[in-house]
């Protein structure tokens, strides 16, 4: 009987020109199933919660007779998904029983790559942030994966996206998927986004509303993992959580850090 082949899921934060920080999260499952039913339970209560929430304001729409924000309400409805920017007063808590449900019950390894848009060298690419996600997935193709068996699983944000890599340790597969019909892309948006916001406190940027709502949830991260999260951050207990900053000092040609290795 051979070995079920590892699925790594890509995600990212920071897809904006005016974000600080690009973070191409990448996370490592070896049972995608066991991961799947250890989160079931605090997904469907996070869920819950949204659809409570909506119903709630639709009687309340209805009772004002406000038709022109219902039909807005039904116009951009989306089907529902855990998202890092979706991390609210409400269910903030819920969020941080995730996090630990995460560490306690789940096996996973994350790593974050990181291009520094505030950094003095950065020059954005003329084709925007598509050349970064290449960039990211060479980087852990050639330094970060530890096995040639593995599916690469990223979110299918741009139809016929080509993932042309042709250097590094390549996967067996590219199966892009919709983050939402998979929670493990959800969950790489977390971590993503919330490694993200832990950069900005680290540069100390001024934080706006949602990072103060999101900080209970970032605050538990970092309480799982033992320490703050910074831009050289590498902890391998309780799981593997790195943190690798393109290195733009390095750069042959606009848009295009030159690699170095990562701390193990």
């Amino acid at each position: 009987m051979t070995n079920k082949p590892l699925f790594v899921f890509m995600d990212e934060s920071g897809r904006k020109e005016s974000d600080p920080y690009f973070v191409c999260g990448f996370l490592e499952i070896e049972d995608n199933q066991a991961f799947s039913v250890s989160l079931q339970r605090v997904y469907d209560q996070i869920k819950n919660l949204s659809i409570r929430n909506r119903i709630a304001r639709v009687d309340l729409l209805k009772k004002r007779k406000n038709i022109n924000e219902l039909y807005n309400l039904a116009r951009t409805y989306n089907e529902f998904e855990l998202k890092h920017y979706r991390i609210s007063q409400e269910n903030q808590i819920l969020y941080c029983d995730l996090i630990k449900v995460l560490f306690k019950k789940t096996k996973f390894r994350f790593t974050a790559i990181v291009a520094d848009r505030s950094d003095r060298l950065y020059e954005r690419d003329p084709l925007g942030q598509f050349p970064l996600y290449l960039k990211a997935f060479k980087l852990y193709t050639s330094y970060c994966v530890r096995t040639p068996d593995y599916i690469f699983v990223p979110d299918s944000f741009e139809p016929g996206f080509d993932w042309n890599v042709k250097n590094g340790n390549l996967p067996m597969s590219i199966f892009p998927l919709d983050s939402k019909s998979c929670l493990q892309l959800q969950v790489t948006d977390i971590l993503s986004g919330l490694t993200a916001q832990a950069l900005k406190l680290e540069k100390r940027l001024k934080r706006n509303n949602k990072d103060v709502v999101r900080q209970p949830v970032l605050d538990t991260l970092e309480k799982e993992l033992g320490r703050k999260i910074n831009s050289k951050f590498t902890v391998n207990k309780p799981v593997y959580f790195n943190v690798w900053r393109i290195d733009w000092s390095k750069t042959k040609r606009s848009g295009h850090g030159q690699e170095t290795q990562p701390r193990p």
